[in-house]
Order: C-alpha cells, then structure tokens, then sequence
C-alpha cells in the first residue's frame, strides 16, 4: 500500500475535541487512519506545546497518525524573506516545526520559496531573492538531517517557485538526500499548456507573479523533476486557477499522471490537497459542488486511484 496522509482544513475543529474526534471517526469508517498536519494546526503548536501533547493524544486515543506535514506557508515563513529580523524569525519557526514534525514521525517537510516579495509587496527582482532562499536553506538542511527529514521545495504558479527555480534550488546542494521537491498536481496544471488554452484567462493574481518575464507556461513538469520529487500533493482545478477539486473534476489526465507519480524514485508519501468545502477560496471558486465534497467520495477517489 502506497503511504498516503489525507488533507483536511482541522482549523474550524481543532480546539473542539468533541468535533475533532468526530470528523476523524468519519475517515476511519471510511478506511483512512493516516493524516496531514496542515500550516496552521502547525503554527499553532508551535505557539504552544499544550497542543502537541492534545494532538499525540488524539493520535494514542483514534489509532492515528498525522505523519505528514505542510510547513508554515504564508509571507512570515517563505524562504526569501528579505528583512534580517524577519529572516531570523522564520528560520527559527522553520526549525522548531522540523523538531515538532519529526516528533509525529513525518518524514517530508514541505515549504513555498515564495512570491510575496517578489510580486505583491516590494516588486524585488528574482535576481536578488533566489540568493536568500538558497541562504535559508543552507540554514535549514542541517535541522532536516538532524530530525531525519527531507525537505520538500514546493512548485507553485509563479517565476520565483516555477519548475525551473525549483530544479535550481534543490540541485545546489548537489543531490544531498535532506532536500528533494513538492510536486503539486494542480499548480502544475494551472501552468501546463494545453490546446486552445489562452492566456489572458488567467486571473490577475497569477498574472502578477510573472511581472519580470510575462507567463511562461512549464510543459512537461513531472519530467523534469521526477527525479526530485519525495512527496507530492494530489489535487484538481480547471488548468488556470488553484481549485483544489476532487480528481477528475477538472482537466488533469489522471490516468496518464498517476502511473508518473507512483514511479518517482524517491517518493516517500502522497498527500491529497482537496479542499472538501464548497463556495470561494482566495483564488475564486472551488470546484467542490453545493455542500462540499464528502469524506467518502475523498478515500473512494482516491482508493480508485489506487491507494
């Protein structure tokens, strides 16, 4: 059996231990026991180590495991933050969510090279950012080795965390085992080409974050970084915004994909990135039909994808 954690937004019940154990009661009925600790229910044990203690409680109590991990996201935690104080901060967070995501026993820890800074706050060239990312993680691989965890470079939808820089960042450091990639379904389709895909359907906040080169569409992702990826997110969308759908939703060839994915050589586990509620995210409408997806349509899409 492929090691598969599912992805679910615990944010809403995490602090509702009744409603926590609710929501994990309904994955177990439905044949799934493994789980991602997301960015946020991450953020907040680090704030708080009380928190640790609740969640290995819950995990002692269900006969569950959160064993895989998203690291802190957001413009605090991304990897080439210009600021030194603001630096200094987010490679110590990064550090102690490694110390706490070793503790669960994950093995991956994924992180965003990031955009902010390059499109939405001071428009700073990626000349000038890619030196900063490769800074923080030369600081962050000895804590990965430590915690026995390989980091995982995300590929997002814009030039700093394209394909190509992504490649560039993890080649640096010249095939050391604590650091490999992310490979994300849907930020790999929303920048695919396809036939008759037109470019100015792309909505502004995707635009933006190719302001230095104009959008370059990245054929042939996988391809190109088979050979890196350890972990992966597995998600749909409609080839231009970030949807986070079911698979089979939107335009992703599925058959074609999985078999790809399944025999990338250093893969150490799957995650789904679905988002199961319906209406709107930060990136417009979710693919999810009017009252969200339900668990069970998640473990049996995925089952038939052959987890």
């Amino acid at each position: 059996m492929n090691r598969l954690s599912y992805y679910y937004d615990w944010t809403p019940v995490f602090d509702n231990p009744a409603a926590f154990r609710a929501v994990i009661r309904e994955f177990l009925d439905n044949g799934a026991n493994r789980f991602v600790i997301d960015d946020k229910v991450l953020y907040q044990m680090v704030l708080d180590p009380e928190k640790i203690a609740y969640l290995h409680q819950i995990c002692k109590e269900m006969a569950v495991e959160f064993c895989s991990i998203h690291g802190m996201a957001g413009s605090n935690f991304e990897l080439n933050i210009p600021e030194a104080e603001k630096r200094e901060n987010m490679i110590r967070g990064h550090i102690r969510a490694m110390e706490i995501a070793s503790d669960f026993g994950c093995r991956t820890y994924v992180v965003h090279v990031g955009s902010n800074f390059y499109y939405s706050q001071q428009h700073i060239p990626l000349s000038q950012l890619r030196p900063m990312a490769i800074e923080t993680l030369e600081k962050l691989l000895p804590a990965a080795e430590k915690n026995g965890l390989t980091i995982a470079v995300e590929n997002v939808f814009g030039l700093p965390d394209s394909v190509d820089e992504v490649i560039g960042l993890v080649t640096h450091f010249g095939g050391d085992p604590a650091i490999g990639v992310c490979y994300d379904t849907g930020h790999a389709n929303c920048m695919a080409p396809a036939p008759g895909k037109d470019k100015s359907q792309y909505p502004e906040y995707l635009l933006r974050r190719w302001w230095e080169t104009g959008l370059i569409h990245e054929a042939h992702a996988l391809d190109k970084l088979k050979d890196l990826v350890v972990t992966c997110h597995i998600h749909d969308n409609n080839g231009y915004r970030d949807q986070h759908g079911m698979p089979f939703d939107g335009t992703i060839d599925w058959r074609e994909l999985m078999p790809k994915l399944m025999s990338c050589p250093r893969m150490i586990d799957f995650q789904t990135e679905v988002v199961l509620e319906d209406g709107k995210n930060w990136a417009g409408p979710l693919l999810a039909p009017v009252g969200g997806y339900s668990i069970r349509r998640l473990t049996d899409t995925f089952r038939y994808l052959g987890f």
